[in-house]
C-alpha cells in the first residue's frame, strides 16, 4: 500500500511539473481566457502581445518531436520600453477545447528592451501548423491584474 501511494504521488508531481499535457486553469474559466483583450492599458502604456511558438523535429529529436515551446513578446504600442512595474506569472495556450497553462520564465529586460519577453517550455505536442490563442496574466506596479491575448498564433516547426 505504501509503495502504491508513493508511486502515485510521484506520478502526480511529475505530471504537474512537466507541463507536457493540456491542463485546465482552475482559477480562470476558459470563456474568460478566450475573451481576454488583445490590447490593454497598464502603468499608462497600451500593451499588446505576440507569440512565437514551435515544436522541434530536428533529427536528434524523438520521433514525434519535442513538446511545444515559445517566446511571448509584450510590447507597448508606441515602441517605448514596457514599464518595469509590469510583470507576468502565468500563460495559457488554447487549442480547440484543450488548454495548457504554465508559469512563464522572464527574460532579462536589459537584453530584450523595449520588449518584455517571456519563455514557455515543455508544452503539449500540438501541431505544428495549427492556430492557437495565447493568454498571459500581467500585474502592474499597483498590483492590478490584467489578461492579454494573442489570437490565432501559429505553431511552427524546426525540421
Amino acid at each position: 500500500m505504501r509503495c502504491s501511494f508513493l508511486a502515485m504521488t510521484c506520478v502526480l508531481l511529475l505530471s504537474g511539473c512537466g507541463g507536457s499535457t493540456p491542463t485546465s486553469p482552475s482559477e480562470i474559466p476558459v470563456s474568460e481566457l478566450r475573451s481576454a483583450p488583445t490590447r490593454t492599458i497598464a502603468d499608462g502604456k497600451s500593451l499588446s502581445i505576440a507569440a512565437s511558438l514551435w515544436r522541434d523535429f530536428m533529427p536528434i529529436s524523438p520521433p514525434d518531436g519535442h513538446p511545444l515551446g515559445g517566446v511571448l513578446k509584450i510590447a507597448t504600442d508606441d515602441g517605448s520600453p514596457v514599464p518595469a512595474g509590469i510583470t507576468a506569472d502565468t500563460s495559457w495556450v488554447i487549442h480547440n477545447a484543450d488548454v495548457w497553462s504554465t508559469t512563464v520564465e522572464q527574460r532579462s529586460r536589459a537584453e530584450t528592451a523595449p520588449i518584455y519577453e517571456l519563455v514557455v517550455r515543455n508544452g503539449p505536442k500540438w501541431g505544428p501548423h495549427v492556430a492557437v490563442d495565447v493568454v498571459v496574466r500581467l500585474r502592474d506596479s499597483a498590483g492590478r491584474v490584467f489578461l492579454l491575448r494573442a489570437a490565432g498564433q501559429s505553431i511552427g516547426a524546426t525540421w
